[in-house]
């Protein structure tokens, strides 16, 4: 296990690199062309989160390198975080080229390798002999990256029809994109127990949604992305009190 605890570490920092490698290579592309034409794309302050994520996986890595998880699954779980932590390079690099069916791939194999992360650390939390603030800080890092991911795959599926030619200004297509978020992200909260550092995640890119469509005159969606966080909010509560 301390050769992927070391591995992990590694690539935490990386996550850390990677943004201003290929912000100097390629300027701030997240601002211009499809990625950020649709309608429901995320208002851009939303974006800080990703800072907040790695330096939380940083002090994730460091602190399962130095403890542990003391579990039989600890490798399971590193080999998937390695995955990630490897997509989100990848995914700003081809996102740079702005190869965007692409990124949906890359945004899918990441949400399905945190999906098991957490998964992992909500269901089976009984098998971890760790400090408990190591998984409070695992669990909290990991369901955030993956309640921002979860509706950002969506938001990067918007992109690429946009790219492939669909009209950026139709707001019909992107609601039912948004509403196939919001439906994913109620699922997610139900199998995970209602976990709060998924839904803030969730909440955060929703909230970031509405505002970006008020922001774009497109009330409809707006009232749609907030009436999604309400429901994310009301099965997170619901699924707490029955868990």
């Amino acid at each position: 296990m301390r050769p992927w605890r070391r591995v992990l570490v590694v690539l935490a920092v990386s996550q850390l690199i990677a943004p201003l490698v290929v912000s100097a290579l390629a300027g701030d592309f997240l601002r211009s062309g499809a990625t950020n034409e649709a309608l429901i794309t995320p208002a851009g302050y939303a974006f800080a989160l990703w800072s907040v994520i790695t330096l939380l996986c940083a002090a994730t890595a460091l602190a399962v390198w130095r403890f542990g998880l003391g579990s039989s699954w600890e490798t399971s779980l590193l080999i998937d975080a390695s995955v990630v932590f490897v997509g989100f390079s990848v995914w700003l690099a081809v996102a740079a080229q702005n190869w965007l069916w692409v990124t949906v791939a890359v945004f899918a194999v990441m949400v399905g390798a945190l999906a098991h992360i957490m998964l992992l650390l909500v269901r089976r939390r009984g098998d971890l002999s760790c400090p408990p603030w190591l998984t409070t800080l695992a669990t909290v890092t990991f369901g955030l990256y993956l309640g921002w991911s979860s509706i950002a795959v969506f938001a990067n599926i918007a992109a690429a029809l946009i790219d492939s030619g669909v009209s950026p200004d139709a707001a019909l297509w992107q609601g039912v994109v948004l509403v196939a978020a919001a439906a994913f992200a109620v699922l997610l909260t139900v199998t995970l127990r209602g976990t709060v550092g998924y839904a803030a995640g969730v909440l955060w890119a929703l909230v970031a949604i509405t505002v970006g469509a008020a922001g774009r005159d497109s009330v409809a969606l707006a009232v749609t992305a907030a009436v999604a966080a309400l429901v994310v909010v009301a099965a997170t509560a619901w699924t707490r009190r029955v868990s």
